[in-house]
């Protein structure tokens, strides 16, 4: 398996019961599978909001990191909390998202910086993980809009930015579009996302999801809430006409 550019790949094992890393070589040159297990860091320490519970914000020798665990949801966690189906390296969930981020970051869209992805094959099953850079001293849009101060507008511009370029998101929710202490904002966690061609009827589909998970999290008034969508919403639209 090779990448372009900087990236370079990993393997160690045999085909059947191996561990492949994709990594940034010019940000993490060094990079071995103890780096892709919380118990290998002096000081790991759970992301709050984090899905299912597999994050950790990590220090690496790139700096502030999140190492992210993949883990199953629905019945088919009851099989395995962890373990997918091996379908190929280019099917590998880590690897799929780690690119993604790269051709995303190239296009100068507003997602957080690939680290390093992670994939150890056992049989027919592998389990996968993936570092990124932490963006600093940042909260997340339903921690805002609690606060009473989140930026609407701005995060709907933001949306319609990556949508303009086709880039899909998977599972849009309040806690992972993230706002960073200058202002800025950031949309994490692209597993299963995608580029499309171009905006469609998904746009509105995502942030319906969006909306939904405000809904159900955050503490202010309805009425208050429903006008911050409506202002979101509006500066979406308005930046994709």
């Amino acid at each position: 398996m090779a990448d372009s550019g900087d990236r370079q790949a990993f393997a160690a094992g045999t085909s059947a019961d191996r561990v492949s890393i994709l990594h940034d070589a010019a940000s993490l040159p060094d990079v071995g599978p103890d780096q892709f297990n919380a118990s290998g860091y002096a000081a790991a320490e759970p992301v709050s909001g984090s899905g299912r519970g597999g994050a950790w914000f990590v220090r690496t020798a790139a700096g502030d990191a999140v190492l992210k665990h993949y883990r199953r949801g629905g019945k088919a966690a009851w099989l395995s909390e962890d373990a997918y189906f091996y379908l190929g390296d280019a099917r590998v969930r880590s690897f799929a998202e780690y690119r993604l981020l790269r051709r995303l970051r190239e296009a100068d869209l507003p997602v957080p910086e690939p680290l390093a992805a992670f994939c150890q094959r056992r049989g027919l099953s592998y389990r996968a993980a993936l570092l990124t850079r932490r963006i600093p001293q940042a909260a997340s849009l339903l921690q805002s809009a609690d606060a009473g101060h989140a930026p609407w507008a701005a995060v709907g511009e933001t949306l319609a930015r990556l949508h303009r370029a086709g880039a899909r998101h998977s599972d849009l929710n309040a806690h992972n579009i993230l706002l960073d202490a200058d202002g800025g904002i950031h949309v994490i966690d692209w597993d299963k996302g995608r580029l499309t061609a171009g905006p469609g009827p998904w746009c509105a589909q995502v942030l319906e999801r969006l909306a939904r998970s405000l809904r159900k999290d955050c503490r202010v008034p309805a009425d208050e809430l429903m006008r911050g969508l409506d202002i979101l919403r509006t500066a979406h639209d308005g930046a994709l006409a």
